[in-house]
Order: C-alpha cells, then structure tokens, then sequence
C-alpha cells in the first residue's frame, strides 16, 4: 500500500461565498472565530492584523478554491505586502515556479516541470494567475512527494541518506513528539489499518516544511505576511502545519479558516469557520499523490 494514500483522507468540507451580483447565490459563507457571519470584505479587514493566513481546503472542492483566490484578491488591495505560499508545490519545484512568473516559462512547460497537481487548471490557475498579474511571489512550501513517499516506507532516517542539495528540500526538524496532532493522525483509518510511526514522520515532513517555508520567508522578509492553501487537515484544531510554524516563530499572528460541510461541527475558536455545500462526486481524499514514474525510488 502507498504510504501517500495512507496520509490521511481529508474529509468534505464546504463553504458559502458572498454573492458576487443579487442575481448569484452564495456559495459559501465565511464566519469569524466568535462565530458570526462575515463578508469578504469584513473578513479582509479583520484578517489584515495577521502575519500568516492558512486557508484550509478540501481539495477538489470548487467553492473553497474560489474562496481562495476572492480571498487573496481582496487581501492584495491592502497596503500591507503579501505573498502566496501553497502546499501545492514542492520546495524542489520553486525555480520553476519563479521562471513562470517572471514570464521565462510558458504555462504548459509549467504544469508540466512544476508536477502541478491534477485539477490544477480549475482549482489553482486562479491564484497563480493573480499572484502572476499583481507581481508578488509564491512559495513552493511543500516537501518533495518522493521524498515524503520514502520517509514513509523507511523512516526519518531516509534524509540522513540524502545528498545535502536534496536534504534541503525537507525541513531540517521534524517534529516527532507525541503530541495532538501525532494523535490525531494516528487515530484515522485507511481501508481498516491506522497508520504506523514511519507514515506519521512522513505526514509531519509536510507540516514542518510547510512551516519552516514560511519561518524562513518571513524572517528574510520583515513587514511582509503570507496567505497559505493548505488541506484542512494540517491546520485542524490549530495543529500541524500552525503549531509547528508557532513553534519557530512564536510570536506570529495566526488566522485559521477551516472549512466544513452541512453535518459537520464548527471548528473550535479560534478558528474561523468557512461554510460550504457538499458537492456532488467530490473524492473524500485529496488529489491522487502517487509517485510520478519520472522520479526515484527511494
């Protein structure tokens, strides 16, 4: 069984949006962490205090990926500068990314060289877009699918194996202890087996390179913020990739915007609580993460 289709099913969630014209109906619906209702607008305002922003999403679903990108269009007509971080490009992948937006690379050359993920037209082409027409950068945060796939099968032990060049592509720390989050993934279940202590080091190789992108972003960069996308599961009761980039950088400002669907309970303040429908058809995992052949074994 591959180790990336044991990290973890990120179950439906939903969101409502504001109308974007009285003749279109919401389809998701933002609220605060005390609970109450907010519109794009609000919800910018009150978000622009926050040093990073992680959008949690369920992959796939439209409504969310269209929260996203009206999210970060109205964050980018703030004064304060912004960047995009998304777990959706590895830390491998960057100068390919940056080539693209510098306009030295053509779109399908991109999707290609950037292994971007399955639905990347429909679900991320927005936000690359507008980062791409604004001028502001994206951060390739993630780890290396290979490699994440390798710490799986073989433990954290694998990156002592690797070049320095390819170590460098994971989080120098990760995060080990046995803490919530350990717990909490532990707890979930694939076709009936739980995970095993190799696939945990592997899931929080994510979480930990998500966050050390970010810690090593914003401390070359003062003044500046970033709004990350990211599978809800990683920023779920403020664990994972949250905790971990708190852990480096204590004094952050967080805003979490968790979604959920119809049935679902309210994420815990001081997450804020993004509601959306269930679409029809939607896989309740994420995008097919299976190695590509052109990669390495481990």
């Amino acid at each position: 069984m591959r180790m990336l289709t044991l990290l973890l099913t990120l179950l439906l969630g939903g969101c409502q949006v504001e109308a974007r014209s009285p003749a279109v109906p919401l389809d998701y619906q933002l609220h605060g962490p005390e609970g109450r209702p907010r519109s794009l607008e609000q919800a910018a305002g009150q978000l622009a205090g926050a040093d990073v922003i992680m959008v949690g999403e369920l992959h796939g679903h439209q409504a969310i990926h269209r929260f996203q990108a009206d999210l970060l269009a109205r964050l980018l007509t703030q004064p304060r500068p912004l960047t995009l971080a998304m777990e959706q490009f590895s830390r491998d992948r960057q100068p390919v990314l940056d080539d693209y937006l510098a306009g030295r690379l053509g779109e399908d050359a991109f999707i290609e060289q950037a292994n971007a993920w399955p639905g990347y037209r429909s679900h991320y082409r927005p936000l690359v877009e507008l980062a791409r027409r604004k001028g502001i950068e994206v951060l390739a945060a993630n780890a290396p699918r290979h490699i994440v796939r390798c710490i799986g099968r073989e433990g954290p032990a694998y990156l002592d194996r690797l070049p320095a060049s390819h170590r460098a592509w994971v989080a120098e720390r990760l995060t080990l202890t046995d803490d919530g989050y350990k717990a909490r993934f532990m707890a979930s279940r694939h076709h009936g087996q739980a995970p095993t202590e190799f696939q945990f080091a592997a899931q929080t190789s994510w979480d930990d390179t998500m966050a050390e992108s970010i810690a090593n972003y914003l401390q070359a960069h003062p003044g500046y913020r970033v709004m990350l996308t990211v599978g809800r599961f990683h920023i779920g009761d403020g664990q994972g990739t949250a905790q971990r980039l708190l852990q480096r950088m204590p004094g952050l400002k967080l805003a979490l915007l968790y979604p959920v669907v119809p049935g679902e309970s309210a994420p815990p303040p001081p997450l804020w609580r993004l509601a959306v429908d269930t679409p029809p058809a939607l896989p309740a995992g994420g995008p097919p993460l299976a190695l590509p052949q052109d990669e390495p074994d481990c």
